[in-house]
């Protein structure tokens, strides 16, 4: 992904970098994170691969180093879960 974005960065016209617009994306771990839905208010564990929302979080539910496989149908990626 850092590839692409350094080769996108000559067609900014007038600009040096592209940090300048946005930081870089993190390399990801594998491990999942929480995301709250602000119409429902509810939190979600999502994918680190697609971002896709999986399941809703229980409030005060503690779960660590639960491996999931994301229903994302273009993913189905194994991440793992530790809240």
């Amino acid at each position: 992904m850092t590839e692409i974005i350094d080769g996108m960065t000559h067609e900014m016209v007038g600009s040096d970098s592209f940090e300048q617009f946005m930081n870089r994306p993190l390399p990801h771990n594998g491990q999942a994170y929480i995301q709250r839905d602000y119409k429902t208010g509810k939190d979600y564990i999502c994918c680190p691969f697609c971002g896709k929302k999986n399941f809703p979080l229980t409030p005060g539910a503690h779960i660590t180093g639960q491996k999931f496989k994301c229903k994302g149908s273009n993913c189905r990626e194994i991440f793992e879960v530790n809240v």
